[in-house]
């Protein structure tokens, strides 16, 4: 599967606490990078929204964030993930150290760098043809039967199947 992602990101579960317009909710930060992530929460915003960001990072560490709303999903489906992609437009130097933990020197490179350089993340490489993406969940229609593969990325977005056009559910 294609990825349009600037940086490389890491899975991480984090407490957060998030706000804008005078509103303040909680969630889980994941898919962490450094100029983004994804907050889990049934409160999110509307995209284009500028929100003030709070990260309990590990060992009581916490960092301040600003960023942008640039997706929000909200599907009635309590296994999916609902929340926000954030593009980070402001970051603390306990969130980029805590990041440069997780990620290699060349991911901290800016795009024209890594061009010059000939280096490329190992994820960001093209698949060998005929190699199997194992991102994908195999869903069976409940009203037809029907098998469906769906990528892990969709999820989110309600798929339906493609034989009888139904709603697919997916159990936890």
């Amino acid at each position: 599967m294609r990825s349009d992602r600037k940086q490389e990101r890491f899975i991480r579960r984090l407490e957060t606490e998030f706000s804008a317009d005078n509103k303040t909710y909680r969630g889980i930060s994941s898919d962490l990078s450094l100029t983004g992530l994804f907050i889990r929460t049934n409160h999110a915003f509307a995209p284009g929204s500028v929100i003030d960001i709070t990260i309990h990072l590990p060992e009581g560490v916490t960092s301040k964030l600003r960023g942008k709303v640039r997706r929000a999903f909200k599907t009635p489906f309590v296994a999916l993930k609902n929340g926000m992609g954030i593009e980070l437009t402001e970051r603390d130097s306990n969130y980029i150290n805590f990041i440069k933990t997780y990620l290699s020197e060349d991911e901290f490179k800016a795009p024209s760098e890594k061009a010059k350089t000939g280096t490329e993340s190992a994820a960001k490489k093209e698949a060998p043809s005929g190699a199997v993406n194992q991102d994908f969940l195999i869903l069976s229609c409940s009203k037809c039967g029907a098998k469906n593969k769906v990528p892990g990325s969709k999820i989110s977005m309600g798929p339906k199947c493609g034989k009888c056009g139904s709603q697919l559910i997916i159990l936890a």
